[in-house]
């Protein structure tokens, strides 16, 4: 796109390009605020935005969550849709999973913020549907912010997402950076629901805890026969330092048969809480370094001697002002 604006937003500069078109830091001119403008081309002969697209952003911009980068205006100009979405700083949720596991308490406490924000939209009756770490930002303040919530038929993760439930073989190589997070029941057919988004957010935190996906395979399709076929192994298994507690909760979360799991993503967070609390207290007590030199209170004592001679002096001055008066 050549153009330096659509509608009232100045186009400040490209920070990228996703599923949704081509992604911009931008000024809203009416509220005076920086925000990320998602812009890709009509679909449509009259260049306005599809119906369905309309329907699904209109009900995302209707949640209000912390943990949700909020959109606030969706609509169309010279040509192009466009959803204008919070701006937020910080980086995706992959960058801090490469190179290794995570802390397990910090992990722990990231999803149990995703799935607070699960929960908000489970209540509203809207799924995220595309939820891996690619579309969670963390930020510079250490908050998760869920991505592109509720619009995951039209993102490429989406499409990944159902090509691989229609058919896998046509799956490229950049969808190993989305089936990974697949749900059982999202990689076998259409039927689904918030419960998918539970398995995916476990699935994460697997691989945050233990440096490695479950799923993982050779090519896009065979990560979908794992996600179907494949169990997976108690995280402890594979990093000791993961408690019973989180296992369980884990094996659940990624039951195969979406009946087998919580019952909702509070139920999910709850669980969460309490083996975060379990991994808290076990945990040992940091070890405090002492950086005074060590006190001798002896110092301080003033040796009997001294006392004595005191005594002395004191008893001469009274005796010479004694005489000195007599």
């Amino acid at each position: 796109m050549t153009a330096s604006s659509i509608a009232h937003y100045n186009l400040l500069e490209k920070i990228g390009e996703g599923g949704l078109g081509e992604v911009f830091r931008a000024r809203d001119t009416r509220a005076g605020r920086t925000i990320a403008l998602k812009v890709f081309p009509t679909q449509t002969a009259d260049g306005a935005c599809p119906d369905a697209l309309l329907a699904d952003a209109r009900a995302a911009a209707s949640i209000s969550h912390p943990n949700i980068a909020t959109l606030f205006d969706v609509g169309h100009a010279d040509g192009a849709c466009y959803l204008a979405y919070e701006f937020v700083t910080g980086s995706p949720l992959s960058a801090s999973m490469f190179g290794g596991p995570m802390n397990p308490l910090r992990a722990i406490e990231l999803c149990i913020q995703i799935a607070d924000a699960l929960a908000d939209l489970e209540a509203s009756g809207i799924a995220h549907g595309d939820l891996r770490p690619d579309t969670v930002a963390v930020t510079a303040k250490g908050a998760a912010k869920l991505l592109d919530t509720g619009m995951w038929q039209w993102t490429r993760g989406g499409h990944h997402r159902r090509a691989a439930a229609s058919d896998p073989s046509t799956l490229l190589p950049e969808a190993a950076s989305v089936v990974p997070y697949l749900s059982p029941e999202q990689a076998v057919g259409p039927d689904w629901d918030s419960r998918s988004d539970m398995f995916s957010l476990a699935t994460m935190l697997y691989e945050m805890v233990t440096g490695r996906n479950p799923f993982a395979a050779a090519t896009p399709q065979d990560i979908v026969v794992n996600v179907i076929r494949l169990k997976a192994p108690p995280a402890s298994t594979i990093a000791p330092d993961v408690p019973p507690e989180v296992d369980r909760v884990l094996a659940k979360a990624m039951a195969k048969n979406l009946e087998h799991r919580y019952d909702s993503a509070a139920l999910f967070a709850a669980a969460l809480r309490a083996a975060a609390a379990h991994l808290a207290a076990d945990a040992p007590a940091a070890k405090t370094v002492d950086y005074m030199l060590p006190v001798d209170d002896r110092a301080d004592r003033v040796p009997a001697m001294v006392w004595v001679a005191v005594a002395v002096g004191v008893a001469l001055l009274m005796a010479i002002a004694y005489w000195a008066m007599a």
